[in-house]
């Protein structure tokens, strides 16, 4: 499974935390609105209430209220606000704005000298709707004794549930402006907090292609140890294969000296210069196989001028033969290591091609799915099924066969083996023999 970049992550778990930060924001403070909003109307309420005792009057047992009240929401109606007074249970006053309404008591008891606010009651004069209830209880003097009335305030929540969703609607507004202002502010962020981390990666690929020999940009200080350390990575690297090569060069020198008086002796037996002349030959394979191999920073190298030159030299070399060599590749496709190597490993495949065939031979690469393949085919005799594997062995004697694809198959299955590649041998549209090279041609 392929793991999420860094600034996908970042930008997931953004969205991810703004996602609960919002709703959970909302509800925050709708509750604070909503307590505070009730807050008010039960003072609000209480002062009506207030307003409605401060007016009230009752001689001997006749109330009194002015007809016009000082709450201009008790005079007018369809104002949403409702005022009653109840005494010796009967509903003795009601607001002008209560005139549509025909009341019988409330069933809310309340001791006298207390208030009781309900926050949501649904009265029996109007059972389908709901509203806010202040009441209080007062006595006064009647010609019997002191006795208690009840005044009530009545406030239809529809009006204050109209104004919670106003406040709701625009405080969703707002957040979701505001979470996407963060989040671009989060993703801007992030990028100039990666930026750093991108000139890295690029430095490194260009050092990976061979077009810088060391990371030479400045990074932030959490970056030095780890620049310091790439950079000496690529030093020690190049100082070992540049030791490495003295020293194949040295021992090539030093061999080939003995070997040559060695050859150059009288008297020698033919079995003697045989094995001479083997030894000289493992030696050369053998140096040439450890200094082959891919670089681990170098640039790609394009593989179509390659086969040209190793098709031209082919014709050259087999023009008795009048033999047909076709290249089939883009111009653009390109492998990943050392122009020597490839040159060698094309050279000895398409050698052997042009000893097999009998009139023509294609050449094809392709780049696909990070992975290149190089393929040579020839309309020879082709290579017999229970002899391809014995070609790919190590250590099988592959000059023995006489169609001529004998010949160099070791030292390429040696390089296509140090470029951690893959090499098989199937039959060709042409009859004759395939020999099908994959590299990995990733960075």
């Amino acid at each position: 499974m392929r793991q999420l970049s860094l600034r996908l992550r970042s930008i997931s778990l953004a969205i991810v935390l703004l996602a609960f930060f919002a709703p959970f924001t909302v509800v925050i403070l709708d509750e604070a609105y909503t307590d505070s909003l009730t807050q008010a109307k039960m003072s609000e309420l209480r002062l009506m209430n207030l307003g409605l005792l401060s007016a009230f009057e009752l001689d001997g047992d006749m109330p009194y209220m002015p007809e016009i009240l000082y709450e201009e929401q008790l005079n007018l109606p369809g104002s949403g606000y409702l005022g009653i007074i109840v005494f010796r249970d009967k509903v003795i006053w009601q607001s002008a704005s209560a005139l549509e309404y025909t009341f019988s008591p409330p069933e809310i008891d309340v001791a006298v000298g207390n208030e009781l606010f309900l926050e949501s009651h649904t009265p029996s004069f109007e059972e389908n709707a709901s509203f806010f209830v202040y009441a209080f209880t007062a006595e006064f003097a009647s010609s019997r004794d002191f006795e208690p009335v009840r005044f009530y305030i009545f406030n239809n929540k529809a009006l204050f549930e109209d104004e919670r969703n106003t406040f709701l609607n625009t405080t969703w507004q707002w957040i979701f402006t505001l979470c996407v202002a963060l989040l671009i502010f989060i993703i801007v962020g992030i990028s100039l907090v990666l930026l750093p981390v991108r000139k890295l990666i690029d430095e490194i690929s260009q050092t990976s292609s061979g077009h810088k020999r060391q990371l030479e940009a400045r990074y932030p200080v959490e970056f030095d140890s780890l620049k310091q350390s790439i950079n000496g990575l690529l030093q020690t690297e190049a100082a070992q294969r540049i030791r490495y090569k003295n020293s194949l060069g040295d021992l090539a020198h030093s061999l080939k000296t003995p070997l040559a008086v060695a050859s150059g002796s009288k008297g020698l037996t033919a079995e003697v210069y045989e094995a001479l002349q083997q030894i000289d030959k493992i030696i050369k394979r053998q140096l040439k196989r450890a200094s082959a191999g891919k670089l681990g920073w170098q640039q790609a190298i394009n593989v179509l001028p390659v086969l040209h030159k190793l098709a031209d030299a082919m014709d050259k070399v087999y023009q008795d033969k009048a033999l047909t060599i076709e290249l089939e590749l883009d111009e653009n496709t390109q492998f990943k290591g050392d122009e020597t190597d490839l040159m060698e490993l094309c050279g000895n495949l398409l050698d052997n091609a042009c000893k097999a065939a009998k009139n023509r031979i294609i050449v094809s690469a392709e780049t696909k799915n990070s992975w290149l393949t190089i393929k040579v085919e020839d309309d020879g005799p082709g290579i017999p099924d229970d002899k391809k594997l014995h070609l790919l062995e190590r250590g099988t004697r592959l000059d023995a066969y006489t169609e001529g694809h004998g010949i160099g198959m070791a030292l390429a299955a040696d390089l296509v083996s140090i470029y951690e590649g893959r090499m098989r041998i199937e039959d060709s549209a042409l009859g004759g023999a395939c020999i099908i090279l994959e590299f990995p041609n990733h960075d």
